[in-house]
Parts: structure tokens; C-alpha cells; sequence
């Protein structure tokens, strides 16, 4: 013998655990990709790095380009040597 108020309460129940269980779900994807975005910025901050040239590395450029006399633009400077010649042949 069932009694039949409790099969509708404790398929409402059911279905409300289901409902909460399914948002518990929904709302651990949606962290976790927030999280992703997050760290896909941080990761893309430290590629954006710019170099700085020490005043050893100014030295040696520029004793590179007077013994190999190479012909530098005059708007251009040390970024478009190390551009151009991107093995650093100044420190070898």
C-alpha cells in the first residue's frame, strides 16, 4: 500500500536536491573558468615583458658595429640592431 502524498513529496524533494546538485555544477564551471581567463591573463603580462639593455650589452654592441662597421639607420637604434640580428653575434 503506497500512500500517495508521499510519493509527490518525495518526488518534489527529489526533484529539488537534483535542481540544487545541478546548480552546485554549473556554478563550479562557471569558477573554474573564470579562474582559466584569469590565468590567461597573468600569463600573457609576463610574455609582454620589455627588455632592457644593461650598459655592458650598449658596450658591446656598439664595439661590434665599429669592428664589423655596419651601417645603422640614425632614426634606428639598439632595438633595431638586436632585431635584425637576432643570434646576438656581439657576445660570441
Amino acid at each position: 500500500m503506497s500512500n500517495p502524498l508521499t510519493i509527490q513529496v518525495e518526488s518534489r524533494l527529489g526533484v529539488v536536491y537534483v535542481s540544487l546538485l545541478g546548480l552546485f555544477f554549473v556554478g563550479l564551471i562557471f569558477i573554474a573558468l573564470k579562474n582559466f581567463n584569469s590565468d590567461l591573463i597573468v600569463l600573457d603580462s609576463q610574455s609582454a615583458q620589455v627588455k632592457t639593455i644593461s650598459t655592458t650589452e650598449r658596450y658591446l654592441i656598439n664595439d661590434w658595429i665599429q669592428r664589423n662597421k655596419i651601417e645603422v639607420p640614425e632614426s634606428k637604434g639598439y632595438r633595431y640592431i638586436i632585431q635584425r640580428y637576432l643570434a646576438n653575434p656581439w657576445f660570441k
